[in-house]
């Protein structure tokens, strides 16, 4: 059974600078290996004449106008031509960097970039761009290795220990990230973006006492801002010091009895705590409280419905606070998504129906929605409502291939053979490296040719199948039943069926296939063993295996126990022309 899940967008505050290059890392793809070339690799620049001169600059100046009008292809062209005029123009070189970047012909880029940073290695921005070049390129060390001499050479340019800092932290270098923010301290003093990135770093080297410290150090600067009180008091929730946890928590409401995170945090806090009451209490405060967006509410229901021993010991209480947001936000999607996913876990199928459609009926729905709405009228065998409701899906969904599988698979239950095959075809197409569901899709295009008489196609399916998964016990026992009531390629169909009582020797279904094969084959001693077999696993309770069992007894002489096997099978309902002519038959 699948299970609703809700995709929420969670904030996260990153530090200044530090979110600069994260957002400059998360572009990169790729590798570079050139290492990049430092001071000590200066180029002599040579000597330009006075002609040659007036002639660069005039090219120079076109190059830039063709730039700024968008004629990239042609600025670079001219700027080539400086070049040639001027082969040591780190301007030109930087210019041919960069329209190359713009291209995203990176490895051009960083080596124009690299000759332009050789020849003018004080132009703090030829060393930026590059290292730019690298972080794209994910080549961090050679970034490093710039910035790491910018920091030596430019002071008093903080953005640079904040990148350089970015690049460490990207590369697990959490101490050196430290350094360059201890070192960005000194220079502006205490303030928050700083003391938090550092208690995330000392986090991750796992020196929790520094951790404290940075956030101890802010409370000590800052001691009306209840955030920090609520930072560290999630700090000593982790570590199960409760007492201090409950002091912390203390103060922060005592500076802001309201407080938004405050109220969000200290839930986990008594649930951690195995306070439920106060956990629950709180809940209902968090509801109310208008100044708490409701994702950040629903997220609070997120952690509760997916934790399985809470949600079995404490699902009454989750249920009736489920009920108040539910009155508090009668129109948010996301409350009637969590009510659905509640009934789910509770597996109360019925009730779980009636919320997602509501949902889908009201909102946009969303393809795990259509797909949990789908499965339940599968698993439920509504073939009516799944056939219907897969046309609605396929409509909002073209590219999904499960949504053509259940129309498919609907529309064959219901006699609509040929629909379906059009319908799984066309599924197939919007597959995409999914074998298990491609199987699918060739199992049941076998049953709709099976169900629409095109006998060739529908073994070509089941043929498919088999090849690319022998063992699949469910289409060996369909195929070959088919094969038998269409009383062709026995031996074959006979010798796959055996596969699956040697499987699953206590399945009636399997043995009731496995006895007609063999009762098709006149083998009528064998079939009898296997009918019994059977019948005691359950198969007296199916009007069809009923039947079997007495055209098998028959077929050994015990016409009385036939009849009333027939005659037993017309009383559970089988009102087959061909069983009222053998009962018939057999009482003249």
């Amino acid at each position: 059974m699948l299970s609703l899940k809700i995709i929420l967008k969670v904030g996260v505050m990153w530090v200044k600078g530090f979110l600069w290059g994260v957002v400059m890392l998360a572009i990169m793809s790729s590798c570079s290996s050139n290492r990049q070339v430092t001071s000590n690799n200066v180029k002599a620049k040579k000597e330009l004449s006075k002609d040659k001169e007036q002639q660069y600059y005039y090219y120079f100046l076109e190059a830039n106008r063709k730039k700024l009008l968008g004629d990239l292809n042609g600025a670079l062209a001219i700027y080539y031509q400086c070049l040639e005029l001027y082969p040591d123009s780190d301007a030109s070189m930087a210019e041919i960097a960069k329209i190359n970047e713009i291209t995203q012909n990176y490895d051009v880029a960083i080596k124009y970039a690299k000759n332009a940073a050789e020849l003018d290695p004080k132009n703090k921005w030829y060393q930026l761009n590059l290292a730019k070049l690298y972080i794209i390129k994910n080549d961090f060390e050679n970034a490093i290795i710039i910035y790491e001499d910018l920091n030596k050479n430019f002071k008093d340019d903080i953005e640079i220990p904040y990148n350089l800092a970015a690049l460490h932290n990207r590369t697990g270098n959490y101490k050196r990230s430290i350094e360059l923010y201890d070192q960005i301290e000194k220079q502006t003093g205490v303030n928050e973006s700083l003391s938090l990135g550092k208690q995330q770093l000392y986090l991750q080297i796992h020196n929790k006492t520094r951790a404290y410290a940075e956030i101890e150090n802010l409370i000590k600067h800052y001691p009306n801002k209840a955030q920090y009180y609520g930072i560290i008091a999630e700090m000593y929730t982790n570590d199960n010091l409760f007492l201090k946890a409950q002091e912390s928590y203390n103060k922060l409401f005592k500076i802001d009895s309201t407080n938004n995170l405050g109220q969000l945090s200290i839930i986990d806090f008594y649930r951690k705590k195995i306070n439920y009451d106060k956990a629950f209490e709180m809940i209902s405060k968090v509801i109310e409280n208008e100044n708490i967006p409701i994702e950040q509410k629903v997220m609070v229901f997120v952690s509760l419905l997916n934790n399985q021993s809470e949600f079995n010991i404490y699902k009454v209480q989750i249920q009736e606070k489920l009920k108040e947001l539910k009155i508090k936000y009668p129109k948010e999607k996301d409350v009637y998504t969590l009510q659905a996913d509640f009934f789910i876990k509770e597996n109360n199928l019925t009730d779980a129906q009636k919320e997602i459609e509501f949902i889908v009926d009201n909102f946009t729905g969303n393809v795990a929605l259509w797909e949990q709405l789908l499965s339940i009228y599968s698993y439920n065998n509504n073939m009516q409502e799944l056939y219907l409701r897969s046309e609605t899906a396929i409509d909002s969904f073209p590219e999904h291939a499960l949504f053509f599988l259940f129309r498919g698979v609907s529309a064959n239950r219901l006699g609509k053979s040929t629909e379906a095959i059009t319908t799984l075809k066309a599924g197939l197409k919007t597959l995409e490296n999914d074998e298990k569901m491609e199987l699918d899709f060739f199992s049941n295009l076998g049953e709709a040719y099976h169900e629409n008489k095109d006998y060739k196609q529908s073994d070509y399916y089941f043929d498919l199948v088999l090849k690319k998964d022998p063992n699949n016990l469910y289409i060996i026992n369909n195929y070959s039943y088919y094969l038998s009531l269409r009383e062709e390629r026995l031996e074959y169909a006979e010798s796959i069926s055996k596969k699956t009582i040697l499987a699953e020797p206590e399945n009636e279904t399997f043995l009731d296939t496995y006895a007609w094969i063999l009762y098709k084959l006149e083998r009528y001693q064998e079939a009898l063993i296997y009918i019994t077999k059977a019948v005691k696993n359950g198969g007296i309770d199916s009007e069809v295996v009923v039947e079997h069992y007495g055209d098998i007894l028959f077929k050994n002489g015990e016409i009385e126990r036939a009849v009333e096997l027939w005659k037993l099978s017309k009383e559970m309902g089988n009102n087959s022309e061909l069983l009222l002519e053998k009962i018939n038959q057999s009482t003249e």
